[in-house]
């Protein structure tokens, strides 16, 4: 998995995992241990808090904006800021770690889609003679 998608899937976990109590907890702890790296790293970009924090409320209509801040900081890069990312996905989902989900290269990849009850339609190649 991309660094970048691995932040936004630990940042859209939040606190929110369907896990024990004392699991919550660990999560709740490693989310606010990564908001308070990025927020860290960020400290150049004046909008890019204001993103993370618009990013808790709505994920999917600020996760690119995040995903900017990340790439425009090197946050996506950040050793500590993945290895936390990492441990909150093995808490929410240790299965789902165990067998690799969120170890995903898509590098020289065509239609790609990543995350579960996707839906997607590809075209390839050329177009047909007479298509639109």
């Amino acid at each position: 998995m991309e660094g970048a998608d691995l932040i936004l899937a630990a940042l859209a976990i939040g606190g929110t995992a369907a896990v024990g109590q004392s699991a919550t907890l660990a999560v709740n702890s490693a989310h606010t241990a990564l908001r308070d790296r990025l927020r860290q790293l960020f400290a150049r970009h004046p909008q890019a808090p204001a993103a993370l924090d618009l990013h808790a409320q709505d994920p999917d209509t600020f996760a690119a904006a995040v995903r900017r801040y990340l790439a425009e900081t090197g946050a996506d890069g950040d050793e500590q800021a993945l290895r936390t990312s990492a441990q909150i996905m093995r808490i929410a989902d240790p299965t789902g770690a165990a067998s690799g989900k969120y170890r995903v290269d898509v590098r020289d990849s065509q239609g790609v889609q990543i995350g579960d009850f996707g839906y997607q339609h590809n075209s390839f190649g050329t177009q047909q003679d007479g298509a639109e």
